[in-house]
């Protein structure tokens, strides 16, 4: 399968790089508006720093066919939106790899054409678009089979075209996932008497690349396994190098006969010893720096910037390159410090391998998820003849929508679908943090991923691989940790300028010393004390006082390897990491990533919808009347035509009267009564027809032959149109209608005079969240002010404000207008004074005079500020506009695609506190990350002078090359250790 390989690994002999075309704008101008947009992911290892990111988006965003790529240090992953006629996937990998990085292809998409008029975003194109899947097919013996195979596939339906190839024993076929999938394909091609077997171990949706995240983990593992033998590999120059350099020749006396075998001159002026270490530092340069030179050469050359490979390999090259020239001029006898490079390079590749062990450790999260993901799953296939349902171990990449599959006790579910046989508890808590099992029975909705703890169920799949909830969730987390707050833009900024100036900087540094040496300003105990550290000659005993222009390129070198932006790269990305994956440990997917974290470290508001909110979303009767006029046996057998004419609605009222009549009213159960029809009337109610016992229609005053009535449960309107005498008391219908609760009236109508009475109600109301109080009262003890915004009647709005103790409350607010209410929020700044808004301050505002009249502004002691930042709670579908024009938007779904879509923050669990969670977790984030960056940027402010020898005067004493690259390793494991710890935090006991 060529085509499929050149697309998925890109290789040295593939399409030539693309530089930067000189195509016109009217070309790029019609492919953005006409071609559809492609969605590439890409491995790219080999980035060390912030420069790396910065120089591969320059690079690529210059060229005509990109129209935005995202760069990740951490997970080595970056993700291009570009038109494949004018940038093929080819073009990307090569145009990376000719920048001195290794590319690999993960996943590519089709995107919506922009001419479809979306304009919030291009759709993905995925079941309904035609898909090229591989298969390897054994039996073919000539070109009959050819043929007959070919006719074969090409009248499946689903099946576009197909293309077997007799030579390579493969066949390639193009059919819409949605209609048949990979198995069903290798089942016909095996039932025709051959041997198949899927080639693409990808995915069934015929892209035949791995998953993203998988690979993305296998690379950080490849990526920790080089660092680690590049690391071991130093080590043999490292450890003979010390021997000779640091031990033969400065710690063993003259008198010692192996000191005195090395320091033998054997050529000309040369002794053993300097003829060993140069051989040795050679070999290094060569071996160990050509990695540092391809890097600094392709980023200097290709990409036109400089990263932290460009410093090491300057560093590296002036020790070597100055030890030859001072040995050189002075045959033998002058200062080396060929060791000085060896050493560098071998504590660079250390901190990279330590690093790549912490990185490792940062994506942990995303491990977890991948892992939940079984390989394999049990396919249940009809029972034949009688017999028992037929089991078939397949890969769970091979599962197809409407498969019937069985999961044992202890198995993870290997897809989303629904429990269609058995009961048992599902583990979610991978998924949603809760660690009490949920109970699933037939009809209850199962996430892959999940463990099955109890009994064998069977399901049938509903959404699978890429669609799955969990491969959302993967998806999303690792969306999140490439996102960049504003704090991680200027860093960018100044770490892609960063290099520049060091370089600049140890020129200065370089000269300025020289100078100083020629006027004689270098102290002598400061060349004695460079020559402890970091130079030596043969003969410790003789040793002439080091030469100023040594002592300057060493201080030079000192600055160049001890600068570190890699420091400054890794403060936002190491801390957003881990507190990203934290997050979705505790049932918070953070989709805004480093972005929404940082605006949601500074909320001033927090505005909640009310229903499926604040409240649970499920009605439930709070109150009920029953007349008094009539024997209890009536109201038992009112009770009774009542529970089953509701119970014939899936409305969310009659279910509540249900519930209620069935758990309050027991003896309703065993009253006779005769229910002849039903009819559910929108907008009104249920209307039935019941036979109504003589001594019943007695006691109602009706004729002993008016056996037959219409029942009526529904609106206390309707039963008023109906001409129903109401029997509830006026006193009791006003009580509930203050109090915002929902009444629900049931009355009897006899059939032949259309004479009623409404002799029973409930009041209902949605139940409150039992949390929602506590987190309201937590918001507002943090100086947060707290808003509802709803669509409900004013009075049952503020009846559940009331028992939450929220005080704004903006009510009879459409969805429409949500948004409209959150702008307003925000424009009216924190901090105002005012007891009141004028209508011209909110025509300025753009309030609606609608909202005007609910707009309550309270006064507040903090620091005034014209905008305000406002996090919006809602359910994720109708309060979609208000979610986007908020700062933050969170959603509390249960891990929908709809709920997944509409906000940055989605809230897995059912509870509340799960925001106070996220709030807390933000704020710590981000304290975390202005921490890291103060560590960053003040080791190099602090370091750099030092390095340059500013301590001379006061100390006698410098930084030497080897330490100052120590200190640089140090740098950068501290920030990593730094955000690593943030695994330390644990979610508050409410």
């Amino acid at each position: 399968m060529p085509t499929l390989q050149r697309d998925s690994h890109c290789s040295n002999g593939s399409t030539a790089g693309h530089t930067p075309s000189q195509h016109t704008g009217d070309i790029a101008s019609i492919s953005e508006a006409v071609l559809p947009e492609t969605e590439t992911i890409l491995s790219v290892l080999g980035m060390t720093c912030a420069s790396c990111v910065n120089g591969i988006e320059q690079y690529l965003g210059s060229m005509d066919g990109i129209s935005s790529i995202k760069v990740d240090l951490m997970t080595a992953q970056a993700t291009v939106h570009h038109y494949k006629p004018i940038m093929t996937t080819e073009q990307l990998c090569t145009s990376i790899e000719g920048m001195g990085f290794d590319a690999q292809v993960l996943a590519s998409r089709t995107l919506a054409s922009k001419a479809t008029g979306d304009e919030s975003h291009a759709g993905v194109i995925e079941g309904d678009q035609p898909a090229d899947s591989w298969f390897s097919v054994e039996g073919m013996t000539c070109g009959s089979c050819v043929a007959t195979l070919t006719s074969l596939l090409t009248e499946l339906p689903g099946v576009v075209s197909a293309d077997v190839q007799l030579l390579t024993a493969q066949a390639m076929v193009r059919h819409i996932p949605r209609e048949i999938g990979v198995r069903e394909i290798t089942n016909v091609i095996s039932d025709a008497g051959f041997t198949a077997a899927p080639l693409d171990t990808g995915a069934d949706d015929g892209t035949g690349m791995p998953d993203p995240s998988a690979v993305a983990l296998e690379n950080l593992k490849k990526h920790r396994r080089q660092a680690a033998k590049r690391f071991f590999w130093s080590l043999a120059f490292a450890i003979p190098m010390l021997v000779f350099s640091m031990i033969i020749d400065m710690a063993l006396p003259d008198s010692n006969r192996v000191a005195q075998a090395f320091q033998r001159t054997v050529f000309q002026q040369y002794s053993v010893s300097v003829i060993v270490i140069f051989f040795l530092a050679t070999a290094a340069q060569i071996s160990l720096g050509m990695h540092f030179y391809k890097h600094a050469f392709k980023s200097l050359v290709r990409a036109k910037t400089a990263n932290m490979d460009v410093l090491i390999a300057l560093g590296t090259t002036a020790a070597y390159v100055g030890s030859i020239i001072s040995v050189t001029l002075q045959r033998g006898a002058g200062e080396q410090f060929f060791e000085t490079a060896v050493f560098l390079m071998t504590f660079i590749l250390l901190g990279r391998w330590l690093e790549a062990i912490a990185k490792g450790r940062t994506i942990s999260a995303v491990e977890a998820l991948v892992k939940m993901q079984p390989d394999d799953a049990l396919l249940v296939s009809p029972a034949k003849l009688g017999k028992g349902d037929e089991l078939t171990t397949i890969s769970a990449r091979q599962i197809q929508l409407g498969d019937q599959l069985q999961v044992n006790s202890g198995m993870r579910v290997p897809s989303d679908g629904i429990v269609v046989r058995g009961q048992t508890e599902i583990d979610e808590s991978l998924l949603t943090g809760e660690s009490v099992p949920v109970v699933k029975q037939v009809g209850s909705t199962v996430t892959g991923g999940t463990l099955n703890i109890s009994h064998t169920i069977q399901m049938r799949a509903t959404a699978v691989n890429e669609a799955s909830t969990l491969s959302r969730i993967v998806r999303l987390v690792r969306e999140a940790q490439s996102s960049k707050p504003r704090l991680q833009e200027i860093a960018d900024r100044v770490a892609s300028r960063f290099v520049p100036f060091v370089v600049l900087a140890a020129v200065i540094v370089f000269i300025a010393w020289i100078a100083a040496g020629a006027a004689g300003h270098i102290n002598s105990k400061w060349l004695a004390s460079k020559q402890g550290m970091g130079s030596h000659s043969d003969g410790m005993d003789e040793q002439k006082p080091m030469a100023y222009g040594i002592f300057a390129l060493l201080n030079a070198i000192s600055v160049l390897v001890i600068a570190c932006p890699c420091a400054l790269g890794l403060a936002a990305p190491t801390a957003i990491m881990v507190g990203t994956g934290l997050a979705a440990r505790f049932g918070i997917l953070v989709k805004g990533g480093g972005a929404t974290m940082e605006a949601a470290s500074r909320i001033d508001v927090v505005a909640f919808d009310k229903t499926g909110t604040l409240t649970i979303g499920k009605p439930a009767v709070t109150d009920s009347y029953q007349t008094e006029s009539m024997p209890h046996e009536f109201n038992a057998w009112l009770n009774a035509c009542v529970y089953e004419l509701e119970s014939q609605s899936s409305h969310p009222l009659a279910t509540a009267v249900c519930t209620y009549i069935r758990e309050n009213r027991p003896d309703a159960a065993s009253t006779p009564h005769e229910l002849l029809e039903h009819t559910e009337l929108p907008g009104r109610g249920m209307h039935g027809t019941v036979q109504v016992p003589i001594e019943y229609a007695q006691a109602l005053g009706w004729p002993a032959a008016a056996t037959r009535a219409r029942l009526l449960v529904g609106k206390d309107s309707w039963a008023k149109e109906e001409g129903c005498r109401m029997e509830v008391p006026t006193e009791t219908r006003i009580q509930w209608a203050d109090s915002g609760l929902t009444s629900v009236t049931v009355a009897l109508v006899q059939e032949s005079t259309d004479i009623g009475r409404a002799l029973s109600s409930f009041a209902l109301a949605d139940q409150v969240r039992p949390e929602a109080r506590d987190v309201v009262a937590k918001l507002r003890k943090r100086g947060i002010d707290v808003w509802m915004i709803s669509g409900d009647h004013p009075a049952a709005a503020n009846a559940i404000a009331q028992q939450l103790g929220i005080d704004n409350v903006m009510a009879g607010v459409l969805p429409e207008q949500k948004s409209e209410t959150v702008r307003m929020l925000q424009q009216r700044g924190v901090g105002q004074e005012a007891d009141d808004v004028t209508k011209c301050e909110a025509n300025e505002m753009g309030v609606s005079g609608w909202m005007l009249k609910w707009l309550r502004v309270t006064r507040r002691p903090r620091a005034k500020r014209p905008f305000a930042r406002v996090a919006m709670v809602g359910d994720g579908v109708n309060d979609a506009p208000a979610l986007a024009q908020a700062d933050v938007g969170i959603s509390v779904g249960s891990g929908t695609a709809a709920a997944m879509e509409t906000a940055p923050v989605l809230l897995m669990r059912s509870s509340l506190y799960s925001l106070l969670t996220f709030l807390d977790m933000s704020r710590m984030v981000f304290r975390r990350i202005k921490l890291n960056f103060i560590w960053a940027s003040m080791y190099n402010v602090i370091c750099i002078p030092i390095a340059a020898g500013i301590l001379y005067p006061a100390a006698d004493r410098g930084l030497p090359p080897v330490i100052a690259g120590l200190l640089m390793i140090a740098s950068s494991l501290t920030v990593m250790v730094s955000s690593l710890s943030l695994k330390l935090y644990r979610e508050p006991k409410h």
